[in-house]
Formats: structure tokens, sequence, C-alpha cells
């Protein structure tokens, strides 16, 4: 009889709900038709931090700007996933205050301090800042996806491998579904035409750049999860994935995308064959030193090109080396000597982290300006994680960030050689090529402010940082 009557309640209440959540749909009422979500967080968030870690992951290709579906707002951020980020963030210092712990191991990596050093230079630079509201909002989101994605990421990816391929299947789904849904969309509007392909991957995605580039974060992981995976039907299927995300890249006309990929792909080759490291910094020198020497050459055939972008793969990818017509590389390298000239004038303390949009303006020259230049800070900020820092945290700023990559890469370097398990050699080296795609991409474009590359970004360096971390400790098997 008990079982009975809350048999009927809970038909009752979810009755009530269904006809309010109706009536409310019909009069565009969206705060209520989020409630569900709400709840589920809540629920997770009290019970189990670790699928709504996981839940978090794979709503991170799927969020959206808040101000798509509330319009008219004053502030925005990304929906559901930063509100559910901030929260998973208080429950870790509530719950590392309580339990007076500070994972130890972490504390001595140097990764750990390079990021440290990071976040307290941008925090010093609030205080000379331009705008030390907008600085503070910089800073706060930096902290809360370090704080989640690395520091909880790495938490679980120490105590068992098998929560970082969670992590990643976790995001390739949620990825399948946007890029799914964006092929579709671009099919539907022709998928040669390259204009069409800046609004095909609304509203997950600003627009393709950000889209390309995440897409090229996955590719190598996923490559690799082809030999990790045992059974044919499963080589098969992520065979069919691999291909999946490679046209999705393509068909995203992001050249700079394009590019990460191919230097991952030489880094690669580079790793597999085994060529030594000096034989690589010697290229590399004698590449810069080739480039100066007949820079003045260079500069005549690249002001020779004037292929513009379009739908024509073999033209839109001739044209990332035009910077005599191209409006889209002529506005980059105006936002770039505007990041430059920024720097130059506050070397030490830049402008203020996140500032760049508000105070490039002035620092534009007529000769640099293109028909898409703006003042109002529209199009993105520096199009460079590294002059954009430079440009708002002064020398120092860039100098963390770098100094991050680096270490990341060297020790990540490092012990592959020394891991026997081969399925955990793939899944470092495949993050490894995976940060790569973004070191490079960062050359050309900033996004680590968007959940869709923050999430892969310090994903994928809390891991490298767990192996490492396991493997002085004696165990990096999977």
């Amino acid at each position: 009889m008990l079982k009975r009557r809350y048999e009927i309640e809970i038909v009752g209440v979810s009755t009530l709900f269904i006809l309010a959540n109706a009536y409310f749909t019909v009069g565009k009422e969206f705060l209520f038709n989020g409630l569900p979500i709400l709840l589920i967080v809540l629920f997770l968030l009290l019970f189990s931090v670790k699928q709504l870690f996981y839940t978090l992951v794979f709503l991170v290709p799927l969020s959206v700007p808040l101000y798509r579906l509330v319009p008219g707002l004053d502030f925005d951020f990304w929906f559901p996933t930063e509100p559910i980020i901030f929260c998973i963030l208080i429950l870790l210092i509530l719950k590392s205050i309580k339990e007076r712990y500070f994972d130890h191991h972490l504390t001595g990596h140097p990764v750990f301090w390079s990021i440290i050093f990071y976040l307290s230079w941008l925090l010093i630079c609030i205080f000379p800042s331009e705008m030390p509201l907008v600085s503070t909002k910089y800073l706060l989101v930096r902290i809360w996806f370090i704080g989640v994605f690395f520091y909880l990421g790495y938490t679980l990816f120490k105590s068992n491998i098998k929560y970082f391929k969670f992590f990643l299947w976790a995001f390739i789904a949620g990825l399948f579904i946007v890029v799914s849904l964006t092929l579709i969309k671009h099919i539907g509007r022709g998928i040669f035409d390259q204009k069409q392909a800046h609004g095909a991957c609304t509203p997950f995605f600003i627009d393709h750049t950000s889209y390309g580039a995440t897409i090229a974060f996955l590719i190598p992981l996923v490559v690799g999860l082809i030999f990790i995976v045992e059974t044919r039907l499963k080589k098969s299927l992520f065979t069919l994935l691999s291909i999946f995300f490679l046209l999705a890249l393509v068909f995203s006309y992001s050249r700079a995308a394009w590019l990460s990929i191919l230097v991952a792909g030489a880094i690669w080759l580079i790793w597999f064959i085994r060529i030594k490291f000096s034989i690589v910094a010697a290229g590399f020198i004698l590449t810069l030193a080739l480039f100066f020497t007949f820079q003045f050459e260079i500069k005549q055939w690249l002001s020779s090109n004037t292929t513009d972008s379009s739908g024509n793969l073999k033209e839109h990818l001739n044209s990332a080396l035009n910077v005599s017509t191209d409006a889209s590389n002529l506005e980059r390298i105006n936002r770039w000597n505007a990041a430059t000239r920024m720097f130059e004038e506050r070397p030490m303390f830049g402008w203020g982290p996140g500032t760049y949009m508000f105070c490039y303006a002035p620092f534009q020259r007529s000769y640099d300006r293109t028909i898409i230049s703006t003042n109002l800070g529209t199009g993105g900020n520096a199009h460079s994680e590294y002059l954009g820092l430079l440009s708002e945290a002064g020398v120092f700023g860039a100098v963390s960030y770098v100094l991050i990559l680096l270490i990341v890469f060297y020790r990540g370097f490092y012990i592959l050689r020394k891991v026997d398990d081969r399925n955990t050699r793939i899944l470092i080296i495949g993050s490894l090529l995976g940060l790569a795609t973004y070191a490079v991409h960062g050359v050309l474009n900033d996004f680590l402010d968007a959940d869709k590359i923050a999430a892969p970004f310090w994903g994928f360096i809390a891991f490298i940082v767990a192996m490492d971390i396991r493997f002085k400790q004696g165990d990096a098997k999977s």
C-alpha cells in the first residue's frame, strides 16, 4: 500500500512538472527548462563528484554561450559547464580544507610550480591593470579551469589510468555529437562553401577556428585508441571515427588547425624514428638562420601571393601565405602589431589580463587596418596566446605560459623512454601530440578562455604529470 502511494506521488509530481514545463516552454521561459539539469548537477555534486566530472567533460563540447539562451544579459558564460565547474571547485576547496590534504607528490613536481608561477603573475598584474575587474574575472576563469580539469583530473588519473580513458571517451562522445550536427548543417548549406563553415558550428563554438582547434586536439588520441582497443570491431569503429574527425577537420576550413596537425605529425615522426634532439635543434637553428638571411626574398614571395580564402581546398590552403590581399591574414597581422606595441609600452606588467580587446584600438596604425578592422574589440583578441600574454601580462606572463609547455613536453618525452607498457606510451604520446597542436595553434589564435580548449589542454597536462609521478613511484601501467 505504501509502495503504491509513492508511485502515485511520483507520477503526480512528474505530471505537474511536465504540464508546467509545457506552459513555460510556450512562454519561452528558459530558466524553468533548465531546472532538470540543475537538479541532476546538485544530485551528482552531493553524491558522486567523479560522475559529475565526466558528465562535465561530456557537456563541454555541447555547452553554449548564455547570451544565446537568455538575450540581453550584462554578463555571459558557457552554459551549463562553467556553473558546474565553479561548484566542483568550491567542493574541492572545502574538501581539501576539511581533510587538510593536498597531494605532496604534486607539490614537488615542476609543472605544478610553473602553473603557480603563471597564476601568481596574473594575480600581480591585476593591480596595475587598466581594468582590474576584467583582469580579476580573467584570473578566476583560469583558476577554476585549472582547479577542476588539472587538479581533479590529476587526482583521478593518478589513481587509475582507466579514468583518463573515461575522460577521453566522454569528451569524444560530446564532440562527436557537435561535429555530426555541424556537418549535417554544413552539407545542407553546401559543404564546399568556405563561408558557411564560419557559422555551421554555432551555437556550440564561437567560430570555425576554435572548432578546428578542438578537433585537432583530439585526433592524435583518437588515432592512438585504434592501437589500444583489443577487438576488431572496436578497432574498426575507432578507425572510422578517426576518418570522421579528419574529414571534419578538413571541412572546418581552419588553416591553423591544418598546420597544427601537420606539425604534430612531424613531431610524431621525429619521435618514432628516434632522431636525436641535437639534430632537431640544429635543423631548427639552421631554418631560423636561412629565414633571417633570405627574409627580404621571402617577404617578396609572400607579397606576390594573392590567393584569397575560398571553398576550394587548394586555394584555401594557398591563401594561408597571402599577406597582401587576404583580409583574415592581414587583420591577424594588425592584431599582432597592436599587441607588440602594447607590450613595448608596458613590457613588465602589460595592460592587465583580459584587457587586450578593450585597449588595443589606439595601437592600430592606419596602414595596418583592414576592411574587417574595428575599434570595438570584436572579432577576437590578439589572435595569439603568446602575444596576447605579452600585451596583457608582460614578459613574465608569456614566459610563465611557455615554461608550462616546455616542462610538460620535457617530462612527457622523458617518461616515454622509461615506461614499458605499450598502451600507456600510446596515451602519453597522443596527449603530447594533442598539446603540440595547440602549442602551434596558439601562435595564430587564443582560445584558453573557452571550456572547449581548456578541458583537453589542462586535462592532458594532468595526465602527463600523473604518469610522471606514477613512474617515479614505480607504477605506470594501465
